[in-house]
């Protein structure tokens, strides 16, 4: 960090250099373009200790995807985490006569020399970001120490979709050159991306943690399936791959259930840690999952009393025939959230279906007074005052 560099000379040099920095928990962060050739990637960079964690996004993202990451992976692991835009992606610049998969690494190694992180390094890859990292570790077996791969790209995949896929990938790329440049070369060159990533295979020495979600990005059942399986095989392919489903959640896990990602990412960097800083992470860990469950039961309570959850819970018990117990929920519904026109729109329907005409009169009047472009109360209310 920073506050480490005790001549005055050099600190002003790295202040000119990298631009306006600022601290974040007590750890600066840098953002920064460096030139690598003929385009320049966007670097945002907490700075901490030990082996750096390198953050790729998916395919379509930039690296402000990890925004809500980062906070809770540099309380837990005090380490350097970098973040970066691949090219056109972000801030970053693009080369449009040199790209692709491989074009992107090149330029990413000679700009992680250039800020003196090219050696060891922990990976944490995203859906296609996991193609960049597979290829960053095919080309650096001994320096990638770990990597973290949340629902990430497999070549298997692929397999029987990629010509297909291109195919739509060249009609939908046609609106995107001038306005998202990264997308528009992504998609271009998918075909040479999935062929470079299966002539590469991640290396097997390298421990890797491997999610897949509970809930794959797809509609089709057979692209589920296959998803599912290519994971299985990938993490079968050796011994020291750890696979595990991220139940309940979507193609963005580290979104849907940050906590356990943050917690795989913290195991990762234990295992390049000594004794006595692998016990104090654990400690760490063990402080940061107590915070974590408290606040998932608050969430959990605030979301059971919230508008909407206690309208549907009405509308339930009014369905299996249990008016009074409706009747009580709406009525606490409209104490809660009094100027909202719907929670008395629903109190005033459960009203009528028990019979009770006058109160019922009162609700919607209630409602089309705080939404008086309420269509359906002010017909019912014509209806029931008829």
């Amino acid at each position: 960090m920073m506050r480490y560099l005790l001549l005055f000379g050099l600190l002003l040099f790295r202040y000119i250099t990298f631009g306006q920095s600022n601290l974040v928990n007590d750890h600066q962060t840098i953002d920064t373009l460096v030139d690598v050739g003929n385009y320049k990637l966007h670097f945002c960079i907490v700075k901490g200790h030990g082996t750096p964690i390198l953050f790729e996004a998916g395919g379509g993202d930039d690296a402000s995807v990890w925004t809500g990451l980062l906070k809770p992976v540099s309380e837990l692991t005090d380490a350097t985490l970098i973040t970066y835009d691949r090219p056109g992606f972000g801030k970053s610049t693009i080369d449009t006569n040199q790209h692709g998969l491989l074009n992107g690494i090149l330029g990413l190694e000679t700009a992680l020399h250039w800020l003196g992180y090219d050696k060891d390094i922990i990976l944490v890859a995203h859906s296609q970001g996991a193609f960049s990292a597979t290829i960053y570790a095919y080309r650096h077996p001994d320096k990638v120490k770990a990597a973290v791969l949340i629902d990430g790209s497999t070549s298997c995949w692929f397999d029987s979709r990629l010509s297909a896929l291109q195919r739509q990938n060249d009609i939908d790329k046609i609106t995107l050159k001038t306005t998202r440049p990264g997308l528009y070369y992504q998609y271009g060159d998918l075909s040479a991306n999935v062929k470079l990533v299966r002539e590469s295979p991640f290396p097997a020495n390298i421990p890797v943690i491997d999610f897949v979600s509970g809930r794959p990005p797809f509609d089709n059942s057979q692209d589920i399936e296959d998803w599912k399986r290519c994971h299985e095989e990938f993490v079968r392919a050796a011994n020291n791959r750890t696979g595990i489903t991220a139940y309940d959640c979507g193609h963005y896990i580290f979104i849907d259930n940050p906590a356990l990602v943050v917690n795989s990412i913290a195991k990762a960097y234990a295992a390049t840690l000594d004794a006595k800083s692998k016990t104090m992470l654990m400690t760490k860990a063990l402080d940061y999952n107590i915070k974590v469950s408290n606040e998932t039961k608050k969430a959990e309570a605030l979301s059971r009393h919230s508008e909407d959850y206690l309208n549907s819970w009405g509308y339930s018990l009014l369905n299996e025939g249990k008016n009074t117990e409706a009747l009580a929920v709406f009525k606490l519904n409209t104490l809660l959230y009094p100027d909202s026109w719907n929670v008395f729109d629903s109190y005033g329907e459960a009203l009528l279906k028990s019979g009770e005409k006058q109160e019922a009169i009162k609700m919607y009047q209630k409602s089309v007074k705080l939404n008086p472009k309420s269509e359906n109360g002010k017909k019912i209310l014509q209806q029931l005052k008829q």
